[in-house]
């Protein structure tokens, strides 16, 4: 028994003595609550501002995920509905001081539109498409929300195409 206490006390510190001669792990960037990184390039105030906003869009995005999966075409169209009407963030003027507005890259606003017009196309697919265009209408609504999260994390950074699917 002694042995075998002995050996594992060897063993553990192996262990001990080879984690300390690791380097540090660098800390891993900041995220919001819900997981997304925090860009540098934005003050703490314009983080706050599109914080609610894309808060009100995470509430909806699960009550539309569902209506669309459940075919409850009435809420999927009121929600989309709601996202297609929602005032927008407009483009900076020149030579303005606007803190949110001059900070946010051009891409931003480019997929704020892509955004209004897909959900209005979603609603219109609610109210009267078949199931097939609700889902594909619903899957370009969420391609721009993927698109606007990459614009955020990464504003200087071309966006690039995926390759189109191959067809089996």
């Amino acid at each position: 028994m002694r042995t075998v206490l002995f050996s594992v006390l060897v063993a553990l510190s192996f262990v001990v003595l080879a984690d300390e001669k690791k380097p540090p792990k660098k800390a891993p960037p900041p995220k919001d609550e819900v997981g997304l990184a925090r860009p540098d390039y934005l003050s703490d105030l314009a983080r706050q501002i599109l914080r609610r906003r894309m808060d009100r869009h995470g509430r909806d995005l699960h009550q539309l995920t569902t209506s669309v999966v459940l075919l409850r075409r009435d809420v999927a169209r009121v929600l989309a509905e709601g996202i297609a009407t929602e005032p927008r963030i407009v483009r900076p003027l020149p030579d303005s001081r606007d803190e949110l507005n001059t900070a946010l890259p051009e891409r931003f606003f480019v997929l704020q539109d892509e955004l209004r017009d897909r959900a209005k196309s979603l609603a219109e697919a609610a109210k009267k498409g078949t199931d097939r265009d609700l889902g594909e209408a619903f899957s370009r609504m969420m391609q721009t929300c993927v698109a606007c999260h990459s614009a955020f994390l990464n504003p200087k950074a071309e966006e690039t195409e995926a390759p189109p699917p191959t067809k089996n």
